[in-house]
């Protein structure tokens, strides 16, 4: 099956775990990479590919200004950071590493002609108060890249086409946690982001009848994000609770795929 429906989308991962043998050191942020890439190149993630993803590890806001300039024509960026931040000036700064900061703010910016998600898993309390959570567990993986051929065509057509139905500047943030608010992880991954993509495997592996009705189709992230809320509120003890910003539409960005 041929992709029916073509549009140029790009996805940004960026992360900085820290230096290891430090107290700043994330370990749970490598889970979060691994985990997020192989959702995003899987069938119920969209069915990615590698031409069109790129891994930032500790870069320079100029390395990602310059990607996100030299792909100034795609019609959806999905960025996901996830690491070290913090919350000044009504904004939430993510720390890339070697001294580099990137304000959200001014990321949005470079975007804001066109669609785009970002998914913020970081602290956002005020400069350089935030606690560094234990890591408590093994790291998992939920998500494998795979599918025939067939498979991974429909469900790119199925995600390009949702993408379309959307409102062409629209765009939608996933925060990890309040204003004010640490983001806990264990070795699994963050707290947000290893909820998130729980539900979300869980949202595309819906069985008998319900699956007959609503295979071929997305869910968005909207819709993942809020099922995803009471696990990291349960995890983190009610102390971090995650939030979002988005335009009032009825039609949302999409996570998941189901065939």
């Amino acid at each position: 099956m041929e992709e029916k429906l073509i549009i140029k989308k790009r996805l940004l991962i960026i992360y900085n775990e820290g230096i290891v043998n430090t107290q700043s050191y994330l370990r749970g942020v490598l889970a979060d990479v691994e985990n997020y890439q192989n959702f995003f190149q899987s069938i119920e993630g969209g069915a990615w590919n590698d031409i069109e993803m790129k891994i930032f590890h500790k870069p320079s806001a100029q390395d990602i200004s310059s990607y996100i300039d030299d792909n100034a024509d795609s019609d959806y960026f999905l960025i996901v950071f996830c690491g070290h931040g913090y919350f000044q000036d009504d904004d939430t700064i993510f720390e890339l590493g070697s001294g580099d900061e990137l304000p959200l703010s001014e990321l949005r910016s470079w975007v804001q002609d066109t669609r785009s998600l970002i998914i913020c898993d970081c602290c956002r309390v005020k400069p350089k108060a935030e606690p560094i959570m234990e890591s408590l567990n093994r790291r998992t993986v939920m998500f494998s890249e795979g599918g025939s051929f067939r498979d991974r065509a429909l469900a790119r057509m199925l995600y390009n086409k949702a993408i379309r139905n959307t409102y062409d500047k629209i765009s939608t943030i996933g925060y990890g946690a309040s204003e004010g608010e640490s983001a806990g992880e264990t070795s699994k991954g963050g707290y947000y982001s290893h909820s998130l993509l729980k539900v979300a495997s869980a949202k595309s592996k819906v069985a008998g009848s319900v699956m007959a009705q609503t295979r071929r189709t997305t869910t968005s992230f909207m819709e993942c994000h809020h099922a995803a809320t009471p696990a990291v509120v349960k995890l983190s003890n009610d102390e971090q609770h995650p939030d979002y910003s988005t335009a009032r539409l009825n039609v949302q960005l999409p996570f998941i795929v189901r065939l």
